[in-house]
This record gives structure tokens, C-alpha cells and sequence, in this order.
């Protein structure tokens, strides 16, 4: 930084998994206390506050009592007792067994990584990102005033809270193809942010009806009416 080599106006973040040197006959399956991690009870108020505005000017209608889901305290793991800090790596497309996650920040004017941490390999990328440009910012100094990242941090709690830093956070559209047939696609949908709508290639609007809770996001909900989309046979 003294050289001018790191400026922190841009910083780019991403993940990779390493291998455990733990062997699978050292596994073994418990059940768990569920861990809170900061990022979920930060989404946890986002959820709360984000429901409560959108119900107080009419845009969704109230959460009936009793719909909320809850998750079970506890939770099945796998456990290595080689090397208990690993933690089982599922996903399509990678390897499977106990793998450690490795999350680094570059620097975007000379390629300096200004910051490496290391979580447990199931751990999302999006859970300690918020942490990470927070400490950049607090103990480095960065006057972060832009972000890039892969698709999996584009959540909308990370967009809110880059967006009260001041920061503005770009990330690629989510890739894959939808799982079910459809003569629609995202892509054909215009959005109308006046009016806080899509438009559908027929004209018709869909519109705010609910927010859903993901695991690691809250989303809105657009819908049409059922009618409209039978007149116009799409």
C-alpha cells in the first residue's frame, strides 16, 4: 500500500476448495447442534425488516401466524476425527470428501491479495463475504468502491448491505438452465422498476406477491394473473 501497489477502489473475491489430508475411513456421522453463523442471523433481520416494509405500504399482504419455517436445532454431519475443522464437500461438479474453503480478495490494480480466509468446505461463499469487505474496509483501510464476485454472492441481503457501504457490487447472472419445460425464460421479461413490475412478451404484468426464504437468500415473488395468461396463451 505504501508503494502504491493496492488502492483498494476495486476488489475482486472468490473461493477455492482444497483438499482435507483426511482419509474417508475416518469419517463418522453425529447429530449436531445447527450452528448460527453472523450471516444468517443478519438474513434473519433483512427477512424481518424487508417483510415488515413491504407489508406496511400494501405491496405484499401480512404472513399469516404460523407460516414461518423453522429448522430443526439439530442437524446429521459428517465428521472427520482426523481433522475435525474439514467438513464434507457435496456439490455437482466437485470432489467429494473433507475439504476446507479458501476465500481471497485481490486487489483489481496490480493483482495483490489484500485478504485469505478459511472456512470449513460446506461453508457457502456468500456467508463470510460480508465479514471479509467489512474488516477490508475497518483494519486495512481500503476505500472500497466497487466489488466483483461470482454469481453465488449476489444475494439480495449482500446487494442491501454493499449498497449501505456505498459500494457497488457486480456479479454475473446466475448460469443453468431451468429444470422444467417452459417457453419462457428470465431473460424474456422486461422489468418496470417505476412500477415495481415484470412485463411478460404478451404485455401483461406480473406482479409483487410475496418474499421467499432460500436457505442463504430472500427473494421476491412476481406473479401474474391466472386469466391473463390464459387469454394470451403463454
Amino acid at each position: 500500500m505504501e508503494k502504491g501497489l493496492v488502492d483498494g477502489k476495486i476488489i475482486l473475491t472468490d473461493s477455492t476448495h482444497v483438499k482435507a489430508n483426511a482419509s474417508f475411513k475416518a469419517n463418522t456421522k453425529v447429530l449436531a447442534q445447527r450452528e448460527t453463523t453472523d450471516y444468517m442471523e443478519r438474513l434473519d433481520q433483512y427477512e424481518v425488516e424487508e417483510r415488515a416494509r413491504l407489508e406496511s405500504s400494501g405491496a405484499i399482504k401480512p404472513q399469516r401466524a404460523g407460516r414461518e419455517k423453522k429448522e430443526s436445532e439439530k442437524v446429521q454431519k459428517t465428521v472427520s476425527t482426523t481433522d475435525p475443522d474439514a467438513e464434507m464437500l457435496q456439490r455437482p461438479g466437485k470432489p467429494e470428501g473433507m475439504h476446507y474453503l479458501d476465500h481471497q480478495s485481490v486487489d483489481a490494480a496490480h493483482g495483490i491479495v489484500v485478504d485469505v480466509a478459511v472456512t470449513p468446505g460446506n461453508v457457502n461463499d456468500s456467508e463470510p463475504y460480508l465479514g471479509r469487505i467489512e474488516y477490508m474496509r475497518k483494519h486495512l483501510g481500503l476505500d472500497i468502491q466497487a466489488a466483483g464476485a461470482d454469481s453465488a454472492y449476489g444475494t439480495s441481503m449482500i446487494y442491501r448491505a454493499m449498497d449501505d457501504m456505498g459500494i457497488w457490487l457486480y456479479t454475473p447472472a446466475a448460469t443453468g438452465g431451468a429444470t422444467y419445460k417452459v417457453e419462457f425464460r428470465r431473460e424474456n421479461f422486461q422489468y418496470d422498476a417505476e412500477k415495481d413490475c415484470f412485463i411478460c412478451p404478451a404485455g401483461k404484468q406480473l406482479t409483487l406477491r410475496n418474499l421467499e426464504r432460500e436457505h442463504y437468500n430472500v427473494c421476491r415473488v412476481y406473479r401474474a394473473e391466472k386469466k391473463n395468461c390464459r387469454a394470451s396463451r403463454c
